[in-house]
């Protein structure tokens, strides 16, 4: 499916970058009362400055069957960092719930509408969207 060139596993996340140059990002939270805050939001953004050294991606970010919430000062903080701002050229979401879909479009409306992303209920539609990106980044720099 993916070859992964290296992988790191934090808390409920995992976060890999395939052979493409994509950067694969999987939560699976289960618990509702969980709410994603910016702390542990740092510790993904030294993975993701890790994983990449610098360069930058697409990201494909798997939240099916994820539950809890994202508090504000995380969303601030994925919004404004300068490693993650650095770090995205496109987003892409899968997701399998529509509350999980409300979240993501109000955080990026709200927060982070700079990143084009767009949201998926199908990985491979997911990664050959940011495959596209990634050629279309690629030959524009």
């Amino acid at each position: 499916m993916n070859p992964v060139k290296k992988e790191v596993k934090l808390n409920k996340a995992k976060f890999w970058i395939g052979t493409q140059g994509i950067l694969f990002c999987e939560f699976y939270n289960i618990e509702t009362y969980l709410t994603l805050e910016q702390d542990t939001l740092k510790k993904y953004e030294v993975a993701v400055l890790e994983l990449l050294q610098g360069r930058s991606a697409p990201f494909i970010i798997d939240v099916r069957d994820n539950q809890g919430n994202l508090s504000t000062s995380a969303a601030k903080f994925f919004a404004n960092s300068l490693i993650f701002k650095k770090a995205r050229i496109y987003e892409a979401f899968v997701v399998n719930s529509l509350k999980t879909k409300l979240l993501i479009n109000s955080y990026k409306r709200i927060y982070e509408p700079r990143i084009p992303y767009k949201i998926f209920n199908d990985f491979d539609e997911a990664l050959a969207h940011s495959i596209n990106a990634k050629q279309i980044y690629d030959a524009s720099n």
